[in-house]
Formats: C-alpha cells, sequence, structure tokens
C-alpha cells in the first residue's frame, strides 16, 4: 500500500513556477503509481485538495458532486491526478481512495504553503512579529476557509485503509473561518499562556490576496460520514490550543 501525501504544496509558488508543480505532483505520482503497478502494489491513497480544486464554487459548502474548477496550477495537478487513478483503475485493476483535505492544522506543521496559515501566525506571536493578512478588496477580514486538525485527518486516512474503494472523498469540517477571526482564536489562546504578550500584536496587517488565491473554501463532509463513519471531532478553539502548546514546547 502507498499512502500518498508528498507534494510541492504552496499555492502561490505553483502560480510563480507551474512546470516545478507539475514535474513534482503530477510526474511524482506517475513515479509512485508505475513502481506500485510493477510491483503489486494493493491500493493507493491519495490526498488531494478540496480546499483548492473546487475554485471559486457556487455550492458552499462544497459537495464532492460539485464538478471542479481549479483555478491555480497547485489545483491543477491535484485534479489531473484523480484522473490518473482512475486511468490506472482502469487499465491495471488498482485500488485507491482519494482524500480531498481541507486546510489541516496542528503540532508538527510547517509554516509553508495553502494550510501554513495556523504555524505562521502562531510562530509570529512567539517571535514577536505581526502578522499579515490576505485579503480581497470587498473584504478585509481575509478569506475564508475550513480549518481541520490533524489528529482527526489520521483517523481518515486510517478509515480509507480498507474503505472508500475507487471514490473520493472531503475530509474537513463542514465550518467556513475567515483568517481574521483564526488569528484572533489563536491571539486570545496565545495570550491566556502568555499575558504580557504585546498588545499591539492583536491586530494584524493587511495585504491583497496573492495569484492563486481563492475567496473561500468550505467542505461538505457527509459523504465519508455515510460511506465509513468518519467525522471531525476536534473544535477550532481546542485544535488551536493544542497545537499552540506543542510549538511553545518546541520554542
Amino acid at each position: 500500500m502507498i499512502n500518498h501525501h508528498a507534494a510541492q504544496i504552496s499555492v502561490p509558488d505553483s502560480v510563480v513556477d507551474p512546470i516545478l508543480d507539475a514535474d513534482i505532483n503530477i510526474k511524482g505520482l506517475l513515479n509512485l503509481l508505475e513502481s506500485g503497478v510493477k510491483s503489486g502494489m494493493g491500493k493507493f491513497i491519495f490526498i488531494s485538495s478540496g480546499g483548492a480544486i473546487y475554485g471559486e464554487a457556487s455550492e458552499f459548502p462544497t459537495s464532492e458532486d460539485y464538478p471542479p474548477q481549479p483555478l491555480s496550477p497547485y489545483a491543477i495537478s491535484k485534479y489531473a491526478s484523480e484522473k490518473y487513478l482512475a486511468y490506472y483503475r482502469h487499465q491495471y485493476g488498482l485500488d485507491y481512495t482519494v482524500l480531498r483535505y481541507a486546510n489541516i492544522y496542528g503540532p508538527r506543521q510547517i509554516p509553508h504553503g495553502e494550510a501554513g496559515v495556523v504555524a505562521i501566525f502562531m510562530d509570529n506571536l512567539i517571535n514577536g512579529r505581526t502578522s499579515t493578512i490576505y485579503c480581497f478588496p470587498e473584504d478585509d477580514e481575509g478569506m475564508i476557509r475550513d480549518y481541520c486538525y490533524v489528529g482527526d485527518v489520521v483517523k481518515a486516512n486510517l478509515r480509507a485503509l480498507e474503505a472508500g474503494s475507487g471514490e473520493m472523498y472531503n475530509i474537513g469540517t463542514g465550518l467556513g473561518t475567515k483568517t481574521g477571526d483564526l488569528y484572533q482564536i489563536i491571539f486570545e489562546s496565545f495570550r491566556e499562556l502568555n499575558p504580557d504578550v504585546d498588545a499591539g500584536l492583536k491586530t494584524p496587517g493587511r495585504e491583497r490576496a496573492r495569484p492563486g488565491d481563492i475567496s473561500k473554501s468550505c467542505l461538505l463532509v457527509r459523504k465519508a460520514r455515510v460511506s465509513f463513519g468518519w467525522a471531525f471531532e476536534t473544535d477550532l478553539a481546542d485544535g488551536i490550543r493544542k497545537t499552540l502548546l506543542w510549538r511553545l514546547n518546541r520554542a
């Protein structure tokens, strides 16, 4: 079995260098699939991006039935990878399950990529730096994203080991959070643990959204619950506190 999480993970970086993105995300996948077929692989679990491939969806929260409308090279590479999996199933009988992640956060997260904002905000607070929120002109509180705790996502992967053959599943919470609100949750959690934090850090800066950003993303996760009994368990405030405690213990 192969559980394939490895990727070029940054939407803005994929816009800057789409060839590199395709080289890593598409050719890398094909290398694994070819090797897997030759070695008699039993199943392939692929991590796609529900936070990107649906684009500016008119259905919110967005279900797996919504036709993907990828608006960045990163999203295109993830969607193309799903199509390659379907081909390998047709051609070689490959068993696979696709998990379309929302924005995943938690302990050990690196401050890079589309979902790295939680780690970025925490690192900035720990080091006394002002954070930045990327915004579209119509809303200076930032973009809307679906944040799901990594511990819950691990459980979805364990369920996918023996379920979901040939299917794709959204993995998220179905709850949209603006970046500005996310920052305030992180700031208040940090202040509870560090009452002397600089009050000036409570107000982050603002910059225009980057190329490839979408204004909102939130996933309907009913299919995963019905198909293999998975649902998120960790609310955002609790997950943020767990993540922050881990980072503070590492600082």
